[in-house]
């Protein structure tokens, strides 16, 4: 299927914003204390405005890009670009290319009226989601589980690394027979490969990412040894490499994140691979603020992608988004925005607030 074409803005502004979180993140790849991240808004010459966001994190522990070498990139190399009509010169910066494509999609469709959803081909009014939990003590995951439970969640995906894993995916399993228990492990198992049929006992929905990012061989030997659904994260970042994982048999399952795979357009014909080899797939988060949010949802609420989004409500992320919150429906549900374009604009107060550097770019 072919997707929605970006229009070629007259002017690009650039924000960097910074914004409170309710609690620190933990994962294996380290804490995020605070949300940093980039807007884009790309105007055309009658006004009109497309955003799309940059989430890309603060340090580069989960990929090589990461938030202030984003900026750069944006503001010295692609921006320019797409101001002067010509290709997209980067390399190794999904995250910045993916934010100006959204932006200049989100223009296209605001001009015809019509949405993301819509133009990528979704299917779905709201997707489920689960609830991430970060890491902590068995009676910390314990607690965070039972309120996501009380929240409507069916559906949860605890973070793990060796020394914290099958004790609290043990509690977490005794207390909630039925719950869909899923693990993380963001690539932190390659030296402790004997742990992981251990987690067989645990009757996990998959397993997340258990081995590094380009070791597909051993991911490939780890779907032929467990019983338990072995999902890529890291490892898909780019439909080239998603093609090569399930054509090595490495993936049961794969973790569409628009932002990592360069793009909302990208992102579709990854889901596009999964579903003609057969295979599952969801759409994970990247701890964006609404405006990479709102995108994001299009892409989970597509027919392959299955199983529940990590993407989650704004109060999960920050104490208070730029755009109007995100909230959880019936059921831990997350409406997909149906106004033209991605369907959220951030708010001008909380832009005023939040941005700690910003700049206007145009054609030379």
């Amino acid at each position: 299927m072919s997707g929605p074409v970006a229009a070629r803005p007259v002017r690009v502004e650039l924000r960097r914003v910074a914004l409170a979180t309710p609690a620190p993140f933990a994962s294996a790849h380290g804490t995020e204390h605070e949300r940093r991240s980039i807007l884009v808004r790309a105007v055309d010459a009658e006004g009109v405005e497309g955003w799309g966001e940059c989430p890309a994190l603060a340090r580069p522990t989960y990929t090589g890009e990461w938030h202030l070498g984003a900026w750069q990139v944006l503001v010295d190399e692609i921006v320019p670009a797409v101001l002067a009509g010509e290709p997209d010169p980067t390399r190794g910066h999904p995250m910045a290319s993916g934010a100006v494509e959204a932006a200049c999609l989100d223009l296209a469709l605001r001009r015809q009226g019509r949405s993301l959803a819509d133009a990528l081909g979704a299917t779905r009014a709201a997707v489920d989601t689960t609830e991430v939990i970060g890491l902590g003590t068995v009676d910390e995951i314990v607690a965070r589980v039972a309120a996501a439970v009380q929240r409507g969640h069916r559906s949860v995906k605890l973070k793990i690394h060796p020394g914290s894993d099958l004790d609290p995916l043990r509690a977490v399993r005794a207390t909630w027979p039925d719950l869909s228990v899923a693990a993380d492990a963001n690539g932190s198992y390659a030296d402790d490969l004997d742990r992981l049929p251990l987690l067989d006992e645990v009757g996990l929905t998959y397993l997340e990412q258990p081995l590094a990012p380009d070791d597909l061989v051993g991911h490939a030997t780890l779907v032929a040894r467990l019983r338990t659904p072995v999902a890529l994260d890291e490892s898909a970042s780019s439909a080239g490499a998603v093609a090569a994982a399930l054509a090595l048999g490495a993936a049961d399952v794969v973790n569409i994140k628009p932002a990592r795979l360069g793009g909302l357009l990208a992102a579709r014909r990854v889901h596009d691979l999964v579903v003609d080899r057969g295979s599952a797939a969801f759409v994970g988060g990247m701890l964006e603020l609404g405006v990479g949010r709102a995108a994001a949802l299009a892409v989970a609420a597509l027919p392959g992608c299955g199983l529940p989004t990590d993407l989650g409500p704004s109060a999960r992320y920050v104490v208070d988004d730029v755009t109007e919150p995100l909230v959880l429906g019936p059921g831990a549900t997350l409406a997909v925005p149906d106004g033209p374009g991605i369907g959220v604009v951030p708010r001008a107060d909380r832009l005023a607030t939040v941005t700690i550097e910003s700049v206007w770019l145009a054609p030379s």
